[in-house]
C-alpha cells in the first residue's frame, strides 16, 4: 500500500515549493499594500497641511503691502465666490457676511495682515480673504471687511473708504 501511495504523488518530497512561493506573493502584496499607504498618507498631508501664518499672525504696517496692491486696475473688478457665514461664528460670521454683501467694496480694499505678499495664500485684496478660511483666523482681515461694510453703510465712497483703513492699518497712508 505504500508504494500505490508513492505512486500516486509522484514523489516523496512535500509540496512546500507551492507554501514558499504563496507566502513569498503573500510578503510582495504587503509590502505593495503599505508602499500604496504610505503615498496615500503623504498625498493626503500635503492637500491638508496647515498653510504657514507667520505673516498672518503679527500685522504689518509697511508700505510693501500697499505696493503690492494695486488700485489703478481699470475695468470690471474680479468679485470671487466667497465661504457662506453659515460655516462660522461671531466676529468672522459677521466678517463673511459683509463680504457677500459688499464683494465690490472689499475688492478694491488692500489688507495689511501680510496675506498680499503670501505666495501660498495668492491674495490680491480685501475679498480674497473670505474666499478661503484664512479670514475666519485672521482678526484684521475680519476688522478691515466689518469697519469698510460700516463706513459704506454710512455712504461713504470706496475711495475714502480705501483712504481711511490705510490710514488706520497701513504706513501708506492716505
Amino acid at each position: 500500500m505504500g508504494k500505490k501511495s508513492r505512486a500516486k504523488t509522484g514523489s516523496n518530497e512535500p509540496k512546500e515549493p507551492k507554501t514558499v512561493a504563496k507566502a513569498k506573493s503573500g510578503k510582495n502584496n504587503l509590502w505593495l499594500i503599505m508602499g500604496g499607504a504610505a503615498i496615500m498618507i503623504v498625498l493626503v498631508w500635503i492637500t491638508f497641511r496647515p498653510t504657514t501664518r507667520d505673516a498672518a499672525d503679527s500685522p504689518t504696517k509697511d508700505a510693501s503691502t500697499a505696493a503690492k496692491f494695486d488700485e489703478t486696475v481699470k475695468g470690471p473688478l474680479k468679485l470671487i465666490a466667497t465661504l457662506s457665514p453659515d460655516q462660522f461664528t461671531g466676529k468672522s460670521r459677521a466678517a463673511y457676511q459683509a463680504a457677500k454683501e459688499i464683494p465690490e467694496i472689499l475688492a478694491q480694499l488692500p489688507c495689511f495682515c501680510g496675506c498680499l505678499e503670501s505666495k501660498e495664500l495668492g491674495h490680491k485684496n480685501n475679498l480674497y480673504c473670505f474666499a478661503d478660511s484664512h479670514g475666519n483666523i485672521c482678526d484684521l482681515c475680519q476688522t478691515i471687511a466689518l469697519e469698510a461694510k460700516e463706513m459704506n453703510r454710512k455712504g461713504i465712497p470706496v475711495e475714502k473708504i480705501r483712504s481711511n483703513i490705510r490710514a488706520t492699518y497701513g504706513s501708506a497712508g492716505g
